[in-house]
């Protein structure tokens, strides 16, 4: 048994880019007036220097999607280097993957009561499926971007649960 990793970063919001520049602006123009009035202004420019860097920086978000051994396990990385289990799906649960939008997941995308992740890159034209299964608190939706190679392992040993 192989082994399958998926890691897709997320795309970032038009309005944190946005806030990502004006903050940085705002920096610079702080430094260029603490030279003026250094005992001023220097903390207050130092304080903007240090959340600037941290929203453009420290933000970033990918996710992890692993299969391997009948099992498909979830992760969101901050930062390239903060990575945090969001869980695990043991495919006997799994009550059917498909694309998002698709006929067999229409009943499940209608169902407001079901808990529902969205792992996905966010990037229009990315290829979305949706998992299905049976969880601890009853039935559960993840949205999330598995590769072809990816879904070509779990049909290998689950075919009736994924439908491409």
């Amino acid at each position: 048994m192989k082994e399958k990793l998926v890691i897709v970063p997320r795309k970032r919001s038009t309005g944190k880019k946005v806030l990502t520049v004006a903050l940085f602006l705002v920096t610079c123009l702080m430094f260029l007036l603490a030279m003026v009035y250094p005992l001023i202004l220097t903390v207050p420019a130092v304080v903007l220097a240090v959340a600037w860097y941290f929203l453009a920086f420290q933000s970033d978000i990918e996710y992890e999607y692993t299969y391997y051994d009948g099992e498909i396990r979830f992760a969101r990385i901050r930062a390239k280097r903060r990575r945090k289990e969001l869980g695990y799906v043991p495919m006997d649960d799994v009550t059917i993957i498909a694309p998002k939008g698709d006929r067999s997941v229409y009943k499940y995308e209608e169902d407001r009561m079901m808990d529902r992740r969205d792992l996905t890159s966010a990037m229009p034209g990315a290829r979305v499926y949706e998992l299905v299964f049976k969880g601890e608190k009853g039935m559960c939706r993840y949205e999330f971007e598995p590769d072809e190679e990816m879904l070509d392992e779990i049909l290998i040993k689950y075919p009736r649960s994924v439908i491409k």
